[in-house]
């Protein structure tokens, strides 16, 4: 008879707990109020938009992309706008500040506009 190690499994469940309770704090204190029943389903494309992190003195700039849906677009900029408002923290104490670019549309004479 074998005896099973369970602990690998209690170690694995432990993180995804903690992941997705701070997936869900992030949803609370930062998403707009139509994302309050939200699940991961709707947060993944968030947490998986590509960017660039530029490590500066003060703040920490994280650069994202914006989604090809418009919708999606408005919401992840008014979500930059309440991070950049509550100036949250990171390592050692810097600011992290969130930001669109190449946040580009079309306006109906043609010219390029940008989104905000």
């Amino acid at each position: 008879m074998y005896e099973w190690d369970h602990a690998k499994d209690q170690v694995m469940t432990t993180l995804k707990l903690a992941l997705a309770n701070l997936i869900l704090w992030t949803r609370d204190r930062y998403f707009p109020a139509t994302y309050a029943q939200a699940t991961w389903h709707r947060l993944s494309p968030y947490f998986r938009l590509p960017g660039r992190i530029k490590w500066g003195s003060d703040p920490v700039q994280v650069e994202l992309r914006p989604f090809n849906d418009r919708r999606l677009t408005c919401d992840l900029a008014w979500l930059c706008q309440r991070v950049k408002a509550a100036r949250p923290s990171g390592k050692r104490g810097r600011a992290v500040a969130l930001h669109l670019t190449g946040a580009r549309r079309l306006t109906v004479a043609g010219q390029q506009g940008r989104v905000a």
